[in-house]
């Protein structure tokens, strides 16, 4: 099972096509946004750094 974070809930089914549909799905990215928002420009901006840190270094 996958759980996510930000909608506090379990799919059902663990696989790259149900994981796609639901992070492109309105009320995860709504969700997101507003986790992201009550965080603060800064806080946010400083974990969007680390994610991208982390891509770029593989």
């Amino acid at each position: 099972k996958y759980y996510c974070d930000y909608c506090d809930i379990y799919l059902t089914h663990d696989s790259m096509s149900a994981r796609k549909a639901h992070n492109t799905g309105r009320n995860h990215i709504s969700n997101v946004r507003d986790y992201f928002a009550s965080l603060g420009h800064d806080t946010a901006q400083s974990i969007i750094d680390q994610i991208v840190m982390s891509h770029e270094n593989g």
